[in-house]
């Protein structure tokens, strides 16, 4: 097995978990063995368990390190917003993207992780949904608040929790369908035509009114502001 050079701890740690992510998406948490992850990263297994005592702690790394680039300072930059219609918008169009935008291979990567997770045990999507759904909730929740107070629903019965995970399905859906090298549906359509129509969809699922959607959602800047 080639060794890797020597580092730091926390250098060590980081080189493994970027090294193993692409294992765990091709193999999927059960399928993946120690060892494999092991010769992946260049280390021996009990180098390995010197940094990380199980998978799951791994899993957990992996995470926390996806959570340091530009797309989760975007998330944070949303969440720093007040609620509003605007911001519910903005939200909608955000969560669409994110799953529509599939390219980078790290993305690409993660999605893959959760596809994997969501057919076998769970542990890595409860792990992922338990760090960042909380937050992102309760601000939809705020969010469909003040358009039911702004009126801006066609009718005030919407949950606003559920109204987001149902959003969140709309886009993990397009991202499923897509993965593949050959998509599995061939949509005849941009990614932005894609990104523009799921998020109307989403809006007019939400039950705003085709007024309030004209005044808060134009794509176009919606586009520039998450690029």
């Amino acid at each position: 097995m080639k060794r890797s050079p020597r580092l730091h701890s926390d250098e060590r740690r980081q080189a493994i978990v970027g090294a193993v992510r692409t294992l765990f998406a091709e193999k999927g948490f059960d399928g993946t063995k120690t060892r494999e992850l092991a010769k992946a990263a260049g280390v021996s297994e009990a180098l390995i368990y010197k940094h990380f005592p199980s998978k799951e702690s791994l899993y957990a790394a992996m995470l926390e390190a996806s959570a340091k680039g530009p797309l989760f300072a975007e998330f944070n930059r949303i969440l720093a917003l007040d609620p509003s219609v605007a911001t519910l918008a903005v939200m909608v169009h955000f969560t669409i993207s994110y799953y529509a935008h599939n390219h980078q291979p790290e993305k690409a990567a993660t999605n893959a992780l959760m596809v994997r997770s969501l057919l076998a045990d769970g542990g890595y999507a409860r792990l992922t949904y338990q760090k960042y759904a909380d937050a992102w909730t309760r601000k939809f929740e705020a969010c469909i608040k003040q358009a039911v107070k702004a009126n801006a629903l066609q009718t005030n019965d919407r949950r606003g929790d559920l109204s987001m995970w149902f959003v969140q399905h709309i886009g993990f859906s397009l991202m499923l369908h897509r993965h593949p090298a050959v998509p599995a549906i061939q949509y005849k359509a941009s990614e932005e035509t894609l990104v523009e129509q799921a998020t109307l969809f989403a809006l007019r699922g939400l039950g705003l009114k085709e007024e309030v959607i004209e005044r808060h959602y134009n794509p176009k800047v919606m586009a520039l502001l998450a690029g």
